[in-house]
């Protein structure tokens, strides 16, 4: 049922038998179509109560929106005796901002950002193109935001993600961080499966640190995105690993994974002198995503670079040659 609608975002209900009523927040690439929720599969599996967030486009929740849904969702938030939010990447970040805005006993995000401003994160670009300062004013997230418990689960590989994290937690009293390595920004992938999930939100609900933990090893060690996230690391310190990696579970990797080790291999090809190598591997990022102009840039410019190579190596040889005839 939809309690609410408007220009950013629309909010589904969905009753349920659960002690517990949960609130999701969409990630980015799920955009509203009137029918379904991020996380709706899964409620309907363990017939989860539930109030569903989710955004017409990228738009990160702005807070006006939110706090009309809030209200218009007032009857429902207080039926439910416990309240728990749940999101990544956007959503986390949404997870975290309305703890207080929700009255959350518990809120779980994956992947978080504090903010997307630019002024207020000019360490990650990865969203810059969504930010719009008329939506988003003063959005980053706040001490004054928290609300009973958090649990942040990122990789702490993950260099921006990271940053992120460790800027949340010590804005926001009670957040937690869970590490779960080698996830990379998919580390909600890591925790599929209606089991993992509740047993997830279980121990969150409990405040179980020792088993949250002992549930982030499980989830990473089976996390099907962990092969490629070792192999993407070791391209920095140990390429020839990476290159291990890649004949060994490459028939594994999705086609974005694939592309994305081919264009970071190949820029570590590149630092190390291995052009010829480094361009059949853009060739092949280039093949497999045409669309991206980005790797067609990176293929022309190693190109010419490659040309430019060649012809001071024969003009070398012509000089040395040159100097040889004139010696006999």
């Amino acid at each position: 049922m939809i309690v609410y609608t408007d220009e950013n975002l629309e909010v589904i209900h969905r009753r349920g038998s659960s002690p517990y009523l949960l609130v999701t927040f969409n990630e980015m690439e799920m955009q509203a179509n009137g029918s379904r929720f991020w996380g709706q599969r899964f409620c309907e599996k363990a017939d989860v109560a539930a109030l569903g967030f989710i955004s017409r486009r990228p738009n990160w929740f702005p807070a006006a929106s939110v706090v009309a849904a809030v209200d218009a969702a007032a009857p429902i938030l207080a039926a439910a005796p416990e309240r728990i939010l749940y999101g990544h990447s956007q959503g986390g970040y949404a997870a975290l901002r309305y703890r207080r805005r929700f009255g959350a006993n518990v809120a779980i995000a994956f992947c978080p950002q504090i903010s997307i401003d630019p002024k207020g994160a000019p360490f990650d670009n990865r969203f810059v193109r969504y930010f719009a300062p008329d939506l988003h004013k003063n959005m980053a997230i706040a001490p004054d935001q928290a609300a009973g418990r958090a649990y942040l689960f990122y990789d702490p590989f993950h260099a921006v993600d990271r940053r992120h994290a460790e800027r949340i937690a010590a804005v926001q009293s009670e957040t937690h961080l869970i590490p779960v390595h080698m996830t990379g920004h998919g580390t909600v992938r890591a925790f599929t499966g209606t089991a993992r999930a509740l047993s997830l939100i279980d121990a969150c609900r409990a405040d179980d640190g020792a088993g949250l933990r002992a549930l982030a090893r499980s989830a990473r060690i089976g996390a099907p995105m962990r092969p490629y996230q070792i192999a993407v690391a070791a391209i920095a310190r140990h390429p020839a690993w990476a290159d291990r990696f890649l004949q060994r579970f490459g028939q594994g990797f999705s086609p974005v994974e694939r592309v994305n080790f081919l264009y970071h291999r190949a820029n570590r090809h590149i630092r190390d002198g291995a052009l010829s190598i480094a361009r059949d591997m853009l060739a092949e990022a280039v093949t497999l995503q045409p669309g991206n102009h980005g790797f067609v840039r990176r293929l022309e410019e190693l190109e010419g670079r490659i040309a430019r190579t060649r012809c001071s190596e024969q003009n070398e040889e012509m000089r040395a040659g040159n100097s040889a005839r004139a010696f006999s």
